[in-house]
Order: structure tokens, then C-alpha cells, then sequence
């Protein structure tokens, strides 16, 4: 098993991981359970916006399960934490990107700038859109409804188990299968 349990004073049981590539289903629940809502509210705080941290919460673990490596971490919390505060640091580079504009003519007002996007981009976008649509589709049945309970009608993951009477570390799975699942097939050429 990955992950073993130190007690401290206060009797808070905190786990260890010894190698990421020993990182179980049970492990990765306990990680969700005893740190997601801290990750959460850590995020809020920077982003303001509590669905952009749920998505990137959501990807911390995502990235969690895909860097299987053999490394050996000795604090869970402190290495979530840095894969979330990468991922607020990627976001907000994404963010920066978006916001920039270019001023061909120096002398032209940025008001007046061409804010509007290209026709290329549109298309792209709409073909993204599709995509994702398709790839929603391809879902397993419970997979997709988990995907759709809370990327489309924003229930948490207590209330989407509650709501269909698995476990919310099943939620997590299915949560973690669907965006895993939906990236690949957005990143196909």
C-alpha cells in the first residue's frame, strides 16, 4: 500500500506516501477526502471564482494519477499544494495570454483596438465544442452523469453521490476517468 498513517498530537492521522507509482484507488480517496477542501479554499482565496477551483482541484488529482513516478514524497499535503499552485500559475499565464492584446499601430487608441476574434478562431472553437460533445457521449452512461451533475449542473461530489447512491470516492473516479477522457480526445488533431 502507498500510503501509511502518522499520528500527531493533535490526533489528526496525516498519510504518507511513500512512491507515487504505489498510489491505490483507497490512497487517492483519502488524499480527496483529508485535502480537497483545503486545496479548494486555498484556490478561491487566489482565483475568486469557486468553479475554476473546483476545476482545478479536480486537475491537481488528475495530475496526481497521471504522474505515477517513482519519486518518494514523505508530505501529501505539501506536494498537492504545489501541484495546485502550478496548475493556478499555468492558469493564470492561460489568463494573461487571453487578456493581451497587440498594437500593431501605437498610435491607434486601445479602445479601438480589434478585440473581436478571428473567424479561424471561431471555428476552432465551435469544432472544440463538438468534440467535446462527442466525447461526452462516448462516456460510460454513470461516467458521463457524474461528469455532467457537476461540470454543467455544478452539484458537489456529496451531492452527486447522495443523488445516485455510490460513494464519493467513486464520484472522484468517474470524475478523474471523464476529464482525463475528454482531454485526450480534445488534444487529438
Amino acid at each position: 500500500m502507498g500510503l501509511e498513517t502518522k499520528h500527531s498530537h493533535s490526533g489528526y492521522r496525516a498519510p504518507t506516501i511513500h512512491r507515487m507509482s504505489e498510489l491505490t484507488q483507497h490512497d487517492l480517496s483519502a488524499l480527496v477526502r483529508d485535502h480537497g477542501p483545503d486545496l479548494q479554499q486555498f484556490l478561491t482565496r487566489r482565483l475568486g471564482c469557486v468553479d475554476t477551483a473546483k476545476d482545478l482541484v479536480q486537475d491537481t488529482f488528475v495530475r496526481v494519477l497521471q504522474n505515477r513516478s517513482s519519486e518518494v514524497l514523505g508530505n501529501p499535503r505539501a506536494f498537492l499544494f504545489r501541484v495546485a499552485t502550478n496548475l493556478l500559475i499555468d492558469h493564470h499565464r492561460r489568463q494573461q495570454h487571453r487578456n493581451t492584446v497587440t498594437l500593431d499601430d501605437p498610435d491607434r487608441p486601445l479602445d479601438q483596438a480589434d478585440l473581436s476574434p478571428s473567424i479561424e478562431r471561431v471555428v476552432w472553437s465551435k469544432q472544440q465544442v463538438a468534440r467535446l460533445r462527442q466525447a461526452i457521449e462516448e462516456l460510460p452512461p454513470k461516467c458521463r452523469q457524474v461528469f455532467l451533475l457537476i461540470k454543467f449542473h455544478h452539484f458537489t461530489h456529496a451531492e452527486v453521490a447522495a443523488k445516485l447512491g455510490i460513494s464519493q470516492s467513486t464520484v472522484v473516479k468517474h470524475m478523474i476517468k471523464a476529464v482525463d477522457f475528454c482531454r485526450t480526445r480534445l488534444d487529438r488533431p
